[in-house]
C-alpha cells in the first residue's frame, strides 16, 4: 500500500471528492429494487458510500487502510479495518461495488481470494458492479479540485508480465501547503477482458452486463470490450 492511501489520505479525499450523485443514482437502478444494504470493499473514505447511505440504504465498507477508514467513519459510515481477499463481517448484502479500478490492486490469485470472500457476503442473486480497466491502454487524466491540480497517468504497460504502472502526482496549489506535491507510483495488474473472463468464470459470479464508464449515460457495451471505465455487472450464482 502506498503511502497516499495512508500518510496522505486526506489529500486523496479531497482529490477525489466530486459530485457523483448522478452514477450513484444509476448505481442504485443496476442494483435493483430489492436491494437495501450494500458492501463496498476498498470503500477509502467513504465517498460513494456517503451518497449511498444518504438514500437509506445500509451501508458498510472496508479498506486495508486504517486512515482512510477513519475518514469514512468520520462522514458517520460504518467501515472496518480488512483486507480485500480476507474478511468475515458475519452477515450478507443485497449488493455490492467497487469503483475506479480498485481490484487491479490485487494480484490474480488475490482476486480469486477476494470473489469467494464476496461470495459469502452477497446473497444468491445480488449484483456485485465492478468498475475495471481491462486492457492496456495507456491514459493520463488531470483534474483540479479543492485548491489541488491532480495528474493521474499511465507510466508502463507490460503486456507480456500482465503488469502496469501509474503515477500519481497531487500539487498543492493554495493554503498553507501551497506548493507541496505528493507523487508516487502505483504497480497493478493488468487485466485483459479474456483473464478477466477466467477470474469471474472461476468465482461465484456470472457476468451479466458492461458498461462505459467512461461515456455519459453509461450505456451497455459488448462483453469483451476493452476500456478504461467499464463496469462490470456480476451476479451472485444460485
Amino acid at each position: 500500500m502506498t503511502e497516499l492511501y495512508e500518510r496522505h489520505a486526506d489529500l486523496y479525499d479531497l482529490a477525489f471528492r466530486w459530485d457523483i450523485e448522478d452514477e450513484v443514482d444509476w448505481l442504485l437502478g443496476r442494483l435493483g429494487p430489492d436491494c437495501r444494504s450494500v458492501l463496498e470493499p476498498g470503500c477509502g473514505s467513504g465517498r460513494v458510500l456517503e451518497p449511498l447511505a444518504r438514500r437509506g440504504l445500509q451501508v458498510v465498507g472496508i479498506d486495508r487502510s486504517a486512515a482512510m477508514v477513519e475518514l469514512a467513519r468520520a462522514r458517520g459510515l460504518e467501515a472496518v479495518v480488512a483486507h480485500m481477499t480476507d474478511f468475515d463481517l458475519g452477515r450478507t448484502f443485497d449488493g455490492a461495488v467497487c469503483p475506479i479500478n480498485t481490484l487491479a490492486h490485487l494480484s490474480p490469485p488475490e482476486l480469486a481470494s477476494h470473489f469467494e470472500r464476496m461470495g459469502r457476503h452477497l446473497r444468491p442473486g445480488a449484483r456485485y458492479l465492478v468498475q475495471l480497466q481491462l486492457g492496456g491502454e495507456a491514459h493520463s487524466s488531470e483534474w483540479e479540485t479543492n485548491g489541488m491540480r491532480v495528474v493521474w497517468a499511465t507510466e508502463r504497460v507490460d503486456r507480456a508480465s500482465g503488469r502496469q504502472q501509474h503515477r500519481s502526482r497531487i500539487e498543492v496549489l493554495a493554503g498553507e501547503h501551497a506548493g507541496e506535491v505528493v507523487e508516487e507510483l502505483h504497480d497493478l495488474t493488468l487485466w485483459t477482458p479474456e483473464t478477466w473472463a477466467a477470474a469471474v468464470a472461476a468465482s461465484p459470479f456470472t457476468q451479466t452486463a458492461v458498461f462505459d464508464g467512461a461515456v455519459e449515460g453509461y450505456p451497455a457495451v459488448r462483453p469483451g470490450s476493452e476500456g478504461r471505465m467499464l463496469w462490470n455487472e456480476l451476479t451472485r450464482a444460485g
